[in-house]
């Protein structure tokens, strides 16, 4: 997804609509007027279907651009999951856990989708008729076919049973415009059976860095094979051993062409330029003359309400290899120091660490008399390739002015600026760097990973465990390609036994369990995690307490003292301290929640969409 697209996108949209204009008027088309394109001169060459391809990619979601809307509903569920919550002034947090979800009258994701499913059936349909050579043809139809894949997977995931439209659909095609369902393995597997010749026939490199090509085909191929293997073996629809073997499959030819990955995390996360670097198999660009996003400076305001869960906190590994429960160097959570010391790196560059300074004018931070406070200050700027222009401390608001403390909670005041604060302490920065310190909108220019080489490694990892195929030549070719730059040692599978830790889901696997932990930290906030519940059937996940909870503090390590924002303090070892506690317990995860419920306006124009998903029939 290259600058052009954004050139290219205003013209694009024009003629898209000009053409769903006049599909169906046929005595108009009779005559192709000579001043305008219709869908008859649009696509005759190469460069035709080029420029044409660019709208398909404006599907893919990125960086908010200050227009509170993304290009499909929800698109980022990461709120939903046990890894963070949502906690505006206004809002509580999941309408999942707390049981808040209705049946909705429409859907941005159902219409938007659809859209972009006739776009690129438009396209498909024209390629025959151009003037291409049978290898350009080829690489069109299975750039088509991408995107076809992708548009039905996101409606898969959401909904379950769907329409599998492969044709531009008019206004006389009542079998489809009335049409039912389709079950959800038949969908899969035309999606596979696209994709795979999609895979073998499309130009290697695609159309030059950043654009769809064979390593992305897989990379989508990896990603849809291993949530429906999950999904159909965790949902009893089958044991998905078909899926998951065709993942297996896919991921290791990926792994093959490509397993080098960026050697600093937080690269991957807050670089201006990410197409074509190590690991990265496609991101979304951005240009400050054509189009930037708000994200720097919004995650420098009391307005990004994300907080990462203790939970999540807690499931990072220590440094020596181990988890919280077992590990030999975890120096427990009875403060936000020692709960971070110790640590898996990625921790480090997802949640802001602690530290305290005196903040004097905006421009100046002095150390405070206590050397504890500067501990992550110092560990910070002696990260291998963090240096001083993305994630140092102490952290900035959106002027430029400091901030005194981390966690900084809401509603306490303790002097500097009222920033880069929230409810739980936990304070997700994974998307926070220095780039720019101002105070305007949409001028940020950082790229969004959108398919990598780290997700197809732990897509492989997982699928091999689930298939009893997870063996340390597979640990050694995935999971621990991950471990170096987090500062930790290599996954020993033989040393994973049931008391490795003793606070898993005694109802997973051990070995499958820590692969499931290694995918959660390295993806955490990606937008994974909420459709890995649903897959595995774990909803229930949303209700355990310590996503709820948030840091240990004790009030007298703060200025106000009452710390009357906060709900209460839970389980705390004396009085006047405890872990940050703002919500009720969720009445917790129907299971109907597994699948969104059809709109009640399609369900209306078309009954045959019915019965709705399961629990949403009345």
């Amino acid at each position: 997804m290259n600058k052009n697209f954004y050139k290219y996108i205003t013209h694009m949209v024009s003629l898209f609509f000009l053409l769903a204009g006049t599909i169906g008027c046929s005595d108009f088309l009779d005559k192709y007027p000579l001043d305008k394109q219709t869908e008859e001169t649009a696509f005759d060459t190469y460069d035709n279907f080029k420029t044409y391809a660019w709208g398909c990619y404006g599907f893919f979601r990125g960086f908010d651009t200050y227009t509170n809307t993304y290009d499909i509903e929800s698109s980022w569920d990461e709120q939903y999951s046990d890894n963070m919550v949502y906690a505006g002034a206004s809002q509580i947090t999941s309408p999942y856990a707390y049981q808040l979800k209705t049946v909705p009258t429409t859907s941005t994701r159902w219409n938007r989708t659809f859209e972009y499913v006739r776009k690129v059936n438009i396209m498909l349909k024209n390629i025959d008729g151009s003037s291409m050579v049978g290898s350009d043809k080829d690489h069109w139809r299975s750039v088509g076919y991408f995107f076809r894949a992708l548009y039905h997977f996101d409606l898969l995931k959401w909904y379950g049973n769907i329409p599998w439209v492969d044709h531009v659909v008019t206004d006389t095609d009542q079998e489809t415009l009335f049409g039912p369902r389709v079950s959800r393995t038949t969908v899969t597997q035309n999606m596979i059976d696209d994709l795979k010749w999609a895979e073998t026939h499309i130009k290697p490199a695609g159309d030059g860095t950043n654009t769809i090509n064979t390593q992305v085909v897989r990379a989508l191929l990896s990603r849809i094979t291993l949530f429906e293997g999950t999904w159909e073996k965790y949902h009893d629809i089958s044991d998905g051993s078909a899926f998951l073997n065709e993942c297996i499959r896919v991921s290791a030819a990926l792994l093959g062409d490509q397993s080098a990955i960026l050697l600093n995390y937080n690269e991957k996360y807050n670089s201006v330029q990410l197409g074509g670097k190590a690991g990265i198999l496609l991101c979304k660009e951005y240009a400050t003359d054509i189009q930037g996003h708000r994200i720097g400076r919004v995650t420098r305001t009391n307005a990004w309400n994300y907080s990462v869960t203790k939970d999540a906190v807690d499931s990072y590994l220590c440094t020596d290899g181990r988890p919280v429960s077992t590990s030999t160097v975890y120096d427990g959570d009875r403060s936000m120091y020692s709960q971070f010391r110790n640590r898996d790196r990625r921790l480090y560059f997802t949640v802001m660490p602690p530290y305290r300074v005196t903040v004097g004018p905006s421009t100046a931070w002095t150390y405070t008399s206590n050397p504890g406070d500067r501990e992550f200050i110092d560990l910070m700027a002696g990260l291998p390739g963090n240096g001083t222009s993305e994630k140092r401390l102490p952290s900035q608001q959106f002027a430029g002015n400091y901030v005194a403390v981390s966690p900084h909670i809401q509603g306490v005041d303790l002097g500097g600026h009222a920033a880069v604060c929230n409810k739980m302490g936990f304070y997700f920065w994974k998307y926070y760097n220095t780039h720019k310190v101002n105070q305007e909108l949409g001028v940020d220019t950082e790229n969004f990973p959108l398919f990598t080489i780290e997700e197809v490694m732990l897509n492989y990892a997982e699928a091999a465990c689930e298939r009893g195929g997870f063996t340390q030549s597979v640990a050694d070719i995935t999971i621990n390609k991950l471990r170096p730059r987090a500062n930790l040692p290599n996954m020993t599978v033989s040393t994973i036994d049931a008391g490795f830790d003793t606070n898993r889901d005694q109802s997973v696997n051990p070995l499958l369990w820590e692969v499931r932990r290694e995918r959660r930290s390295e993806l955490m906030g990606d937008g994974f995690r909420f459709d890995d519940l649903k897959r595995w059937k774990k909803g229930e996940y949303v209700n355990k307490e310590n996503v709820y909870l948030g840091v240990y503090i004790k009030r007298s390590d703060f200025n106000n003292p009452a710390l009357t924002a906060v709900k209460e303090l839970k389980k705390g070892d004396a009085a006047g301290e405890g872990y940050v506690w703002w919500f009720d317990a969720p009445p917790g995860w129907l299971n109907k929640y597994y699948l969104e419920p059809l709109p009640t306006n399609e369900t209306t124009l078309n009954p045959n969409l019915l019965p709705n998903n399961p629990g949403w029939e009345e």
